[in-house]
């Protein structure tokens, strides 16, 4: 039987799960060991520096310091979160009732009005002096008369709406001599209700104007109202929209802040504090102690050569796994005897009898015409002769022999030729997988038939 040189080491997770599980002992210890150390340590500094003047005194300044940074921050976060639940409830309430919110931005009822202002004043040809020119100064005051909260406020009244609703549906420009006034609303009646109370507004001013700066005329140019589509409405609508969703947001946040916001624990002198700390360095010793471990045990795992399992045996080399017995007869620790009963392994209670049974049965199905056997392997001398004993009442017409190890025995080696057959004995965590493959090597060159293998495990 050829060994398989083509063979590609894989690693087993459940094999290498076993084989870190076996070391529950070495792991529980180092995490013992290392929680003590680091918990100890951790304890004593922590009660030596509580009870240290300078030590105290210190961490009851740096205590005072961040509460009064803590109860600063959380002032003004609790400050913002008002000033934002005041600015939503402000822009919810505009979004309501503002009238151009509202506003469909493709049904926009507008009423304009053109009227133009003359006064007497006149160039004098010739003349060096000129009589001063108040036209630019009246239409302003119209202007500024038209737009003041004052008259917005009355007009409001007079319409039934709120003034700073009214102000964004009312436009004054000037240009030239032109006064032009324009009103936005909802519908034409409300446009023109709008548009009225503002002229009346330029008649009421008119008389004023004209005491207090000079004697003028308005009279009207034109005057319309229609429906038309202002898309830059629907610009400002939708900003209004999106600063009310941002706002919220900001909120949303500033919320967060504040229920993240911790208040600073106050410095414990107490024994109770250093036995805390320390026993959290214990945890975190223990942890540290066996994951040490556990890495040692996956180093030494994928580094070794020994044989771990009869399974990976056969992957490797493609010999017949004739039985498995206990390495040991000795009774097992319960962990130990469940861990093995978990991965399939022969334990401490197999019935010796029935198991060399089947592989004296196993060796006659596979043996042939094979009249003289020699068990050799790299597993121990005793387990080889036990075999032996194992098999020679079985076996009944076939010559049995005890080989022991043909890489490192001269009499085991001058022995192989002799024989028809070769059953390999070879023991986990003792037997190397490099020997085996010599073994199989070995008895390949004198033509010997590998009828398979007995693993102690």
């Amino acid at each position: 039987m050829e060994p398989n040189n083509t063979y590609e080491q894989e690693i087993d997770l459940k094999d290498l799960m076993f084989a870190v599980l076996y070391k529950w002992r070495p792991i529980i210890l180092a995490a013992v060991v290392l929680a003590v150390i680091l918990g100890g340590y951790r304890a004593v500094s922590a009660y030596r520096s509580q009870n240290d003047t300078q030590t105290v005194e210190k961490a009851q300044k740096d205590y005072e310091a961040a509460v009064e940074l803590y109860e600063k921050n959380r002032a003004n976060c609790e400050r913002e979160i008002e000033n934002l639940k005041k600015s939503i409830e402000d822009q919810q309430e505009y979004l309501e009732k503002s009238e151009l919110m509202n506003m469909s931005p493709y049904d926009v009822w507008v009423a304009q009005t053109v009227l133009f202002v003359k006064t007497d004043y006149q160039i004098m040809p010739d003349m060096v002096y000129q009589n001063l020119n108040f036209t630019d100064t009246i239409l302003t005051t119209y202007q500024t008369s038209l737009t003041n909260l004052e008259f917005l406020e009355t007009v409001a009244d007079e319409i039934g709406m709120d003034e700073r609703y009214l102000e964004e549906l009312v436009s004054v420009t000037i240009s030239g001599n032109l006064l032009t006034i324009v009103v936005k609303g909802d519908t034409e009646a409300h446009a023109k209700e709008i548009m009225d109370a503002m002229l009346e507004g330029v008649d009421d001013a008119k008389r004023q104007i004209r005491t207090s700066i000079g004697n003028h005329t308005v009279s009207e140019v034109s005057s319309s109202v229609g429906s038309l589509v202002d898309l830059n409405l629907q610009d400002t609508q939708k900003q209004q929209s999106d600063r009310l969703t941002s706002l919220n947001d900001s909120l949303e946040s500033k919320q967060d802040e504040l229920d993240a916001m911790t208040e600073p624990a106050k410095p414990s002198t107490s024994t109770m504090a250093a036995i805390k700390g320390g026993i959290k360095y214990a945890v975190l010793g223990g942890v540290l102690g066996a994951f040490m471990v556990v890495f040692f045990v996956c180093v030494v795992f994928l580094m070794s050569d020994k044989l771990y399992s009869a399974k990976e045996l056969k992957n490797r080399y493609r010999v017949k796994i004739l039985g498995t017995l206990p390495a040991s007869s000795k009774k097992l620790f319960a962990v130990d005897a469940w861990l093995r009963k978990m991965e399939g392994r022969a334990g401490s209670g197999t019935d010796a009898s029935v198991e060399y049974g089947l592989i004296a049965a196993n060796i006659s199905n596979y043996a042939g015409d094979v009249r003289s056997l020699m068990v050799a392997g790299t597993a121990d001398a005793k387990m080889i002769s036990q075999v032996v004993s194992g098999l020679e009442s079985r076996l009944a017409g076939v010559k049995i022999t005890a080989g022991g190890n043909v890489l490192r025995d001269e009499q085991a080696l001058r022995q192989l030729p002799e024989c028809d057959g070769v059953v390999l004995v070879e023991q986990c965590s003792h037997s190397l997988y490099t020997d085996v493959a010599l073994e199989i090597e070995k008895a390949k060159d004198l033509n010997k038939t590998v009828v398979g293998c007995v693993v102690f495990e």
